[in-house]
């Protein structure tokens, strides 16, 4: 099993581990850009974010890489079994999103009662939804065709995705024989068929990093690699050019009509999702060629701020959208102002990191501990079992 494990840590080798970080840390800052977008923030200043759906693009591209890094956590940690993975996948979450429950219902009492307008375009009207907070710490919130959001907060919607793909791979990989069919299908027939449309995308992570644990990237050309690279950068900007995104959208429409589209909530986009997702998983294929040796990809200054910027993007998705919010309400001046844009953006970025720093940057500790009740746990029943 160490054998193993080095041959899986040397496929994701450190460029490749870099380049990841960057990729994630983009998303994210996609996902700021298109709600600062929104003209209850900047007026119409910025609308071509919004009319070319960078929000949705940026979370796409947050699945395909966590179906990356969820197999190669699963596949390099396998002999120590379901229960422990279920603890660093929760762990990951819980670090984040109960102290982002919390705070941005804080945000929101406050920001609120100061505008009401500002909050009324996400539906929010003041108080603590009991409900809100439940399915959103059992990421429960979007099962079937729930569609529960926190407050503020909506990309909170993304966690009742991720956490049920966290499910469904967990049992199958973990389960044996036939098991593992019904254990998953029984997953995702309660997360239900609005998360299904979204799982390719997450699916198509998987199936990358099989292609690169296999070594089979590395016979390729560096003409070939560089090629695989850009070429799906092209096709994306190409396909935003024409509005391919919406294009697909119109034609999911024909399909489910408005009424069935408004079910599906977050998952409207599934067919273009479906074609990102592709781009991503080749560009980051594209990524494992180029970066294949273990040569430093960068100075260790440089690498190491990277590192720390991109492990603050997880906050930073979270608890941007209430704190800009809250900012919006409480700031002066216009919306077309300069300084005032220049702010909200300013600000969601600063809080965040903030706040990264008693949660998301804590998760090492809640791990442990967590660890260690589960692991206490498992000797209680074998001691039991001795015993008996």
């Amino acid at each position: 099993m160490k054998l193993t494990r080095r041959l899986y840590c040397g496929a994701m080798t450190r460029g490749l581990s870099l380049y990841l970080d960057v990729l994630r840390l983009w998303a994210a800052f996609m996902v700021l850009l298109a709600h600062w977008a929104f003209p209850r923030f900047t007026g119409g200043d910025h609308l071509w974010m919004r009319r070319h759906d960078l929000g949705g693009d940026g979370v796409v591209i947050f699945f395909v890489l966590s179906g990356l890094l969820i197999s190669f956590a699963a596949e390099r940690r396998r002999d120590e079994g379901a229960g422990l993975f279920a603890v660093d996948r929760f762990s990951r979450l819980w670090s984040v999103a109960i102290p982002a429950l919390i705070f941005c219902y804080v945000l929101d009492l406050i920001g609120q009662s100061a505008m009401p307008d500002i909050y009324a375009a996400v539906g929010y009207q003041g108080g603590v939804s009991l409900e809100a907070l439940l399915s959103g710490a059992t990421f429960t919130n979007q099962i079937w065709f729930w569609n529960i959001q926190p407050g503020s907060n909506g990309p909170y919607w993304s966690l009742g995705y991720e956490a049920w793909y966290y499910l469904i791979f967990a049992l199958f990989f973990f389960a044996k024989g036939n098991w593992r069919w019904v254990l998953a299908g029984t997953a995702a027939l309660i997360a239900g068929p609005k998360i299904a449309l979204l799982a390719p995308s997450w699916l198509i992570g998987v199936w990358v990093w099989q292609v690169i644990k296999s070594g089979r990237l590395q016979a390729l050309s560096r003409t070939l690699a560089w090629t695989l690279l850009i070429a799906p950068l092209v096709f994306y900007f190409i396909a935003h050019s024409s509005f391919l995104h919406w294009q697909l959208r119109a034609v999911s429409e024909g399909w489910f009509g408005p009424e069935g589209m408004a079910l599906l909530g977050p998952s409207d986009t599934f067919l273009w999702s479906a074609v990102l997702g592709v781009l991503t998983g080749a560009h980051v294929l594209g990524a494992a060629a180029v970066f294949s040796g273990e040569a430093k990809p960068v100075g260790v200054k440089l690498e190491t701020a990277v590192r720390w910027v991109a492990g603050g993007s997880f906050a930073l998705y979270l608890i941007h959208f209430p704190v800009m919010h809250f900012a919006g309400a409480l700031l002066p001046g216009g919306i077309e102002d300069t300084w005032r844009q220049g702010f909200l953006l300013l600000i969601p970025i600063l809080v965040s990191y903030v706040f990264a720093e008693v949660s998301e940057r804590r998760r090492p500790a809640l791990r442990a501990w967590m660890r260690q009740q589960v692991q206490n746990v498992g000797l209680l029943q074998k001691l039991e079992k001795s015993r008996a």
